[in-house]
């Protein structure tokens, strides 16, 4: 008898064990990165923008906050980076001691270098496979291709690969344009480091009710204000380990080990000590729209150089806004670009910037956004693109744009909007009539957001 307790108890207390285990949230740590400096053989980039990219990409890993960096001075190629793996792996498969010294084209590395590497850093090699520089329709474009290594030297595999293309355009300068495709490395790597599985953050929820929840790291593992964290239901079936999403949560404030992030949605799996899976994102609402605008008068448009005598009445038009979203929550920046299809007014293309603000409700969200304008049309548009030499646009009008309007989320990256807004552009050439006079009116819009 007391031995068939004994078993029960043991029995109990095992199943309760691995029940706990797999509720137990994981909690990320930081780790340790050696970064290498950006290999560029066999391409002619000017050292000082390397130099400066150098920089910029060590200073993602340390922005990221999830990382202790050691920088690296040395450049492979990405020849070099292949066999720096292979060295790696082929040490430690069949346990051999590494050599005193190596070398991988102009790369010599020393021994104690070498240790200081196999022992637990993850070693990150950037290199340059592909970089072209054209010049297309008046203007220089610049394509680079960035591919970077991410080796786990303790275990001697590899972590990931990404491989990022960015693009530069300029009509002045070939210089300008090759910076331009430079500056845009670091976010779009800031976005493929946070996707590699091995370095997205997992924590937990300290304290939660229905509209906010406290969740454990802050600055001290890099979190940053629009991140957003899936709650994570966990459950064990057939020993197995299964994890389905319950819920968002969007960062609102940081503090230095704590942060506090309002709900969006969320189950009854919201509650202290729930697992959180940091969502990766570009860290950009791309928001596509249609748009119906009244005219405030009559638009009388030309008809072979003589006015027409028939007025618009309005226009239906259509746009993209673009929101920052990582590193923003109530308050963010916002660009945009609109065409209206009036014929009499030669297809008026509009370019805006501003702010908007929002109020969040979980699902729903009230949104107000304020923006300055510059506004020509597809006419001056064309002959902007085949005659100007600078990169300053052609602007024939100058206005505002105000909306303000309403978005339900339906899913995790998608979002429904709807708002009403007043367009009012000024021509500087207005006396001339026809495509450049002022114009303005209020409308309606309504489309569908995704978060890049």
């Amino acid at each position: 008898m007391g031995k068939r307790r004994f078993l029960v108890i043991l029995m109990t207390a095992l199943l309760s064990a691995g029940f706990l285990s797999a509720q137990q949230a994981e909690i990320s740590k930081k780790q340790d990165v050696a970064v290498f400096a950006l290999g560029y053989y066999g391409y002619n980039i000017p050292l000082e923008v390397l130099a400066n990219v150098d920089a910029e990409i060590q200073g993602v890993f340390v922005n990221l906050g999830r990382f202790n960096v050691l920088g690296q001075t040395e450049r492979f190629s990405s020849k070099d980076v292949q066999d720096f793996i292979n060295l790696i792996q082929t040490a430690k498969q069949n346990n051999t001691p590494l050599p005193d010294e190596v070398k991988f084209g102009d790369v010599q590395l020393t021994e104690g270098l070498l240790k200081k590497l196999y022992g637990a850093f993850v070693v990150v090699i950037p290199t340059i496979v592909d970089f072209k520089v054209e010049m297309v329709k008046n203007e220089y474009q610049a394509r680079i291709k960035t591919s970077v290594a991410f080796l786990n030297v303790a275990e001697g595999t590899t972590i990931g690969m990404a491989n990022i293309e960015t693009t530069g355009m300029s009509r002045e300068t070939q210089t300008k344009a090759v910076a331009e495709a430079i500056n845009a490395i670091p976010i779009q790597l800031t976005y493929e480091v946070r996707k590699i599985p091995a370095f997205t953050l997992r924590t937990q929820v300290l304290k939660a009710d229905a509209f906010e929840a406290k969740m454990q790291f802050g600055t001290d593992m890099g979190v940053a204000v629009g991140d957003e964290y899936v709650v994570v239901q966990r459950s064990t079936i057939g020993g197995l380990v299964d994890e389905r999403e319950d819920g968002l949560l969007v960062i609102k404030d940081v503090g230095p080990q704590i942060s506090t992030a309002a709900v969006r949605y969320a189950g009854p799996t919201l509650k202290e000590g729930a697992q959180l899976r940091e969502v990766p994102r570009l860290g950009i609402d791309v928001e596509p729209y249609l748009y119906y605008l009244t005219y405030f008068g009559d638009v009388y448009g030309w008809n072979l150089g003589t006015q027409n005598p028939t007025p618009t009445k309005g226009a239906l038009a259509v746009g993209a806004k673009f929101a920052l979203s990582r590193g923003w929550y109530a308050v963010r920046p916002i660009a945009g670009i609109q065409m209206n299809f009036d014929t009499a007014l030669w297809l008026p293309v509009i370019a805006y910037a501003g702010i908007e603000y929002n109020m969040y409700l979980r699902r729903f969200a009230l949104t107000g956004t304020a923006a300055f304008a510059g506004a020509s049309n597809a006419i001056v548009r064309i002959l902007e693109e085949n005659l100007s030499q600078s990169d300053d646009p052609w602007f024939t009008h100058y206005g505002i744009k105000l909306n303000v309007g309403a978005s339900f989320l339906i899913s995790r990256d998608m979002r429904i909007f709807a708002n009403a807004g007043i367009d009012a552009l000024l021509g500087i050439a207005s006396g001339v009539g026809g495509p450049f006079q002022s114009y303005g009116g209020y409308g309606v819009a309504a489309g569908v957001a995704f978060k890049l």
